[in-house]
C-alpha cells in the first residue's frame, strides 16, 4: 500500500490527470504484488462506468449545457434582482440566489462559475464592488451547485453506497439552501461595514410578479425534476432526459435563444465531460477494489477509528481529512476515492449513509473554493482576471462560515434527513 500512496502523491504533484493519478499507482501496485489480478482489471474497469444510475449523468450534463446557452440565466438575475437588489449589496446578493436557482438547473459549481461570472463580474465592479470581491463571492456561492438538487456528485456518490438517488436529492435541499443562506449573511455583514451599494430601484410586489412570469419557465426546470423522481414519475434517468426535451424547446422555440447549429457545440461539450468523469469512474473502482481486497477498510476501523467510539469525535475527525481532501482533489474523484474506504466503516459505526452522504459532498464541495488549490477560485481567476491569492482573501469569511454549516450539518442529522423522511425515502 505504500507504493500506491506514494505514487499517487507524486503524480498529484506532477499535475497528471486524475484518472491516471488513481489507476496507474493500482496498476503498478497489481504488478508488483499480485499479477495475475492484472486479468481481472478490464472486468473492473467496465464494471465501475456499467452502473444504470450513471445513464443520468450524461442527460444532466447536457441539460446543464443547454441551458447556458439558452441565456435562461439573465431571467433569473432579473427575478432575483426584484426580490432582494434594494438590499445594501444587493448585486452580491442576487450573484447568491442566482447561483442556488441556476444550481437547479446546472448541478455543477463550475458551469456556474462559467456562465454567472462573466455577466455578474463585470457587472458588480461598474457598480462600485472591487473586482476581487466580485470574482469571490461568485466562486464561493457556486459550491450550491453540487448540493442543491440535481446534482452530478450525488448520483456519484449514490452508486458508490446504493442509496436512492431521489433520497439523496431530497437531502440536498436544505444543506444547499444553508450554504446560500451563510453567504448572505457575511455578505449584509460586509455591505454595511465597507458601504456597498444598493439598487436605486425599489421594491415591487409588482416588479417581482412580472419578473417572476418571465423567469418561470426556467425554474420549472428544477420543480420537473424534483417533482418527477420524488413523486415516483421519472425515474433519475427519464428525469435527465425529461429536462434535455424540455430545455431545448424553451430555448429554440419559447426564448429563442438556441439556434441548432450551437448543438454540435453543446454534444461536444456533454461528450467531454462524461467521458472524462466515467473514465475517473472506471479507475477509482480498480483502486477501490484493490484496497477491499487488502481489507484496508476493516483495517481502518480496527486502527483508525478503533480507539474510540465517541461518534462525534470520529465525525470530527472525517471533517477534518475532507476537507483537506477536498483542497486538492476533485470532488467526484475524491469522492470515489475516500467513499469506498470510509463509507462501509462509517454506516457500520451507526451513520446513516443518507446523511453520510451529505456530510462528505459538502466537506468536498467546500474544498472547491478552498486554496491552494480550490478548482473554482482557478475558474473565477480565469472570468475575473484576479489572482487566485487576491480571491482567496476575500473568500476566507465565506469558507469560515460554509465550515460553521458544514458542522451543524454533520452534528444535526435532521438537517439532512428531514426531506428524505417527508417524502417517504427512510
Amino acid at each position: 500500500m505504500i507504493l500506491i500512496i506514494v505514487t499517487l502523491i507524486i503524480f498529484l504533484i506532477l499535475g497528471m490527470p486524475i484518472a491516471f493519478t488513481l489507476g496507474f499507482p493500482t496498476l503498478l501496485f497489481i504488478l508488483f504484488n499480485n499479477p495475475a489480478w492484472m486479468t481481472v482489471i478490464p472486468q473492473r474497469l467496465f464494471y465501475g462506468m456499467n452502473s444504470f444510475v450513471f445513464l443520468a449523468i450524461p442527460f444532466f450534463i447536457m441539460a446543464g449545457e443547454i441551458m447556458s446557452e439558452s441565456k435562461v440565466t439573465d431571467k433569473i438575475i432579473n427575478f432575483t434582482d426584484s426580490l432582494i437588489g434594494h438590499v445594501r449589496g444587493g448585486l452580491a446578493h442576487v450573484n447568491v440566489l442566482t447561483s442556488m436557482f441556476f444550481a437547479g438547473i446546472s448541478g455543477a459549481a463550475l458551469s456556474d462559475v462559467a456562465a454567472l461570472g462573466s455577466i455578474f463580474i463585470p457587472s458588480m465592479e461598474k457598480n462600485g464592488y472591487t473586482r476581487k470581491f466580485s470574482a469571490a463571492i461568485t466562486a464561493t456561492s457556486s459550491i450550491q451547485g453540487p448540493i442543491i438538487p440535481p446534482s452530478l456528485i450525488i448520483i456519484v456518490y449514490a452508486s458508490i453506497m446504493g442509496c436512492s438517488v431521489g433520497a439523496l436529492f431530497s437531502a440536498g435541499i436544505v444543506p444547499g439552501v444553508l450554504i446560500g443562506v451563510s453567504d448572505i449573511l457575511v455578505i449584509l455583514f460586509l455591505g454595511k461595514k465597507r458601504g456597498y451599494p444598493k439598487s436605486d430601484i425599489p421594491f415591487s410586489i409588482k416588479r417581482v410578479f412580472n419578473s417572476f412570469i418571465l423567469a418561470l419557465p426556467a425554474l420549472v426546470v428544477p420543480i420537473i425534476i424534483m417533482g418527477g423522481i420524488l413523486g415516483g414519475i421519472f425515474t433519475p434517468t427519464e428525469a435527465g432526459a425529461v429536462a434535455v426535451l424540455y430545455g431545448a424547446l424553451l430555448g429554440i422555440f419559447a426564448l429563442k435563444t438556441l439556434k441548432l447549429n450551437v448543438f454540435k457545440k453543446i454534444f461536444k461539450s456533454t461528450i467531454k465531460k462524461t467521458a472524462t468523469l466515467f473514465l475517473i469512474v472506471g479507475f477509482a473502482n480498480i483502486f477501490s477494489w484493490v484496497l477491499a481486497m487488502e481489507n484496508v477498510p476493516a483495517l481502518l476501523e480496527k486502527y483508525v477509528f478503533g480507539w474510540t467510539d465517541n461518534i462525534y469525535i470520529i465525525l470530527l475527525i472525517i471533517n477534518f481529512i475532507l476537507l483537506f481532501m477536498g483542497t486538492w482533489l476533485e470532488t467526484a474523484a475524491a469522492l470515489l476515492l475516500v467513499g469506498p474506504v470510509f463509507g462501509p466503516a462509517l454506516v457500520n459505526m451507526g451513520i446513516h449513509p443518507i446523511h453520510l452522504g451529505m456530510i462528505m459532498i459538502v466537506n468536498l464541495t467546500i474544498g472547491l473554493i478552498t486554496p491552494p488549490f480550490g478548482v473554482c477560485l482557478y475558474g473565477a481567476s480565469s472570468v475575473s482576471g484576479c489572482t487566485v491569492e487576491e480571491i482567496s482573501k476575500e473568500a476566507l469569511p465565506y469558507i469560515i462560515i460554509n465550515i460553521v454549516v458544514l458542522f451543524l450539518i454533520t452534528f444535526f442529522p435532521q438537517l439532512s434527513l428531514f426531506f428524505p423522511k417527508l417524502f417517504g425515502f427512510i
